[in-house]
């Protein structure tokens, strides 16, 4: 079993440093709010002044995006993926193998720390002022807050380890600029992150069905805007905590695999 007190460490300092470099916490906040505005302008034209679309009322989709956009952040704030491709293709990755932890776990705490950071400093300020100040539609019963809560945190694993297990392809392609193109907007589109997933047509629905995506916006949001509600919630964090193993033995699977194939490029 790991000693999680020894990666407790980890997630310290990634605070403190985060602390330090605040110019790129406001920055990132920045960018957030930038699509916030450009999605919120983007859905206030699409429905045009009429109430409500495809059973869905204008306050809940701008809800939806706010929403969206707080997770994204959350999400946005951990360690960038580029920053693992580059140790793998410099061969820095080899003095976190000779280290005496685990690295994915390492990654994960240190993303806790810059996280906790980010929120507490820049995001709850932020969006709390938008929830007080606009008319939104909020969870009116401490369930469906916790299920939110619990929902967004499953979603957070998920896309760490889908992004981690991604960035560990770099052990064996070492170039992966194209297919990160198309891994992002994949992740973007069929996550529901800026669409919601019952707007999609019938087929790309089906296959966003049968993908974890969907685990890291899509329910979390339906969550807090009660679009899923009662025994669905439940249904639908198991079906997050179902991906979340799926993505954990894949990260495991591809981990095991990569470090035992260090791959160093340049000088």
């Amino acid at each position: 079993m790991p000693k999680f007190h020894v990666y407790w460490i980890f997630t310290k300092k990634a605070f403190l440093r985060s602390a330090v470099y605040r110019f790129d916490v406001w920055s990132r906040l920045g960018s957030n709010l930038i699509f916030l505005l450009m999605w919120g302008s983007i859905w206030t034209a699409l429905y045009a002044g009429r109430e409500e679309a495809g059973g869905i009322s204008f306050q809940a989709m701008l809800t939806y995006i706010v929403v969206s956009q707080f997770l994204t952040g959350v999400n946005g704030a951990g360690t960038p993926l580029w920053e693992i491709q580059e140790k793998v293709r410099t061969g820095d990755i080899a003095l976190e193998l000779m280290r005496p932890f685990n690295v994915p776990l390492r990654y994960l705490f240190a993303d806790f720390g810059s996280v906790t950071f980010y929120i507490v400093t820049a995001l709850l300020p932020i969006y709390a002022i938008l929830f007080i100040f606009m008319d939104f539609t909020l969870p009116t019963d401490i369930i469906t807050w916790v299920s939110f809560i619990a929902a967004a945190f499953i979603g957070f694993l998920i896309r760490y380890c889908i992004e981690m297990s991604f960035g560990l392809l770099s052990f064996f392609l070492v170039e992966t600029g194209g297919i990160e193109d198309i891994f992002y907007f994949a992740m973007s589109l069929l996550s529901g992150s800026v669409i919601p997933l019952w707007f999609f047509p019938e087929w790309l629905a089906k296959i966003a069905a049968y993908l974890p995506f969907q685990g890291i916006y899509y329910i979390p949001n339906a969550i807090f805007i009660g679009e899923i509600a009662g025994g669905e919630i439940l249904l639908s964090i198991g079906l997050q905590i179902f991906w979340l193993i799926i993505c954990y033995f894949l990260l495991r699977l591809v981990w095991n695999r990569a470090s035992h194939k260090v791959v160093v490029q340049g000088g």
